[in-house]
């Protein structure tokens, strides 16, 4: 199948990201662009070299001029992912959205209802799964190198000096950060969340105004337990995006840090080598999004599977709330 076209909405902030990746990617063309700010706009069409009537400050406007295009790619703030996702799937198009799915939870099952009965695609961009360091984790893990799982220890420290919406946020680092936590543990273990107990607090140094820590106790299916430390105000120690990863089976332990992958057994140490991709992260899923149209399956982070992921957000939100463990 040859190129696609495809339609963005949102071409400011990490939207600005995405342009070298469509722009780099054999397997799409751009054929209009959306974002509320004219400037952005602007800017965006200067890039992909797009005329004025391609450019368009509401997604009601593009969609009156009926451009041709094969999907739309929604890079929206997340309070407006569930309206556009649903408006550009009625209206005939796959959609590629940005995590998280959506803001609320009813509000992504509306989604998925939509994509359902559209049979349009709906995947989510959780690139951290992308990446070749989670993928050879996964793969060995999958190749039985630890054994059976029996428990999964993730500590994430960041101090990131943000300005903007996340400062006034309530819960800003499990609102917006943890879903590629979230997510990755859901792949890399292969398993579903049971139960979770969650707490969230604030350091008293803290330059957010909501609570920028989190603690997670989860019990997984198949008896795979996962302990989780995140904070977005680290002062000292910091750690990689995805986190430092320790997966303790039978047979070893295989540790995911500061971007080696180590596995212990036996009092011997062994480094691997990750995975030599062609692509990863958002290239890698914008060519999953693309694969997945052509062969007419459901994407590899469609909807149907990272919704349960965005579970995850909201029941750590209800057990931090009820201050108890919480089922799925």
């Amino acid at each position: 199948m040859g190129k696609m076209k495809i339609i963005q909405v949102g071409v400011g902030g990490f939207g600005k990201g995405w342009i070298n990746v469509v722009k780099n990617s054999p397997e799409w063309e751009i054929a209009g662009i959306v974002d509320v700010n004219k400037e952005n706009l602007e800017s965006a069409a200067q890039e992909y070299s797009l005329p004025e009537n391609r450019c368009f400050t509401t997604f009601a406007d593009c969609l009156e001029q009926k451009i041709k295009a094969d999907a739309v790619l929604n890079i929206t703030p997340p309070k407006f992912h569930s309206k556009i996702s649903i408006q550009a799937m009625e209206a005939g198009f796959h959609v590629l959205v940005e995590k998280p799915l959506s803001d609320r939870m009813e509000n992504a099952e509306k989604m998925a209802w939509v994509s359902r009965t559209t049979g349009r695609k709906l995947m989510v961009s959780q690139n951290y799964r992308y990446s070749s360091k989670s993928r050879t984790v996964k793969n060995l893990l999958d190749e039985g190198m630890v054994g059976k799982i029996g428990y999964i220890v993730v500590n994430f420290q960041k101090g990131p000096r943000f300005s903007g919406f996340r400062i006034e946020m309530e819960y800003p680092l499990l609102i917006d950060m943890a879903i590629h936590h979230f997510d990755l543990m859901r792949y890399i273990s292969g398993e579903n969340p049971v139960r979770l107990y969650a707490e969230s607090w604030n350091p008293y140094w803290s330059w957010f105004k909501g609570d920028a820590t989190l603690n997670l106790n989860i019990e997984f299916t198949g008896n795979v337990h996962l302990f989780y430390a995140g904070s977005w105000v680290s002062t000292g120690k910091e750690t990689s995006w995805s986190g430092e990863w320790e997966i303790y089976g039978e047979k070893g332990t295989l540790i995911w840090k500061e971007e080696k992958i180590i596995f212990l057994s036996g009092g011997k140490q062994q480094e691997v080598m990750p995975l030599k991709l062609e692509r990863e992260d958002r290239a890698l899923s914008l060519y999953e999004f693309y694969k997945s149209i052509c062969e007419n399956r459901e994407p590899e982070t469609g909807v149907s599977d990272n919704i349960k992921s965005l579970a995850m957000v909201f029941k750590s939100l209800e057990s931090i709330k009820k201050k108890q463990v919480v089922q799925f």
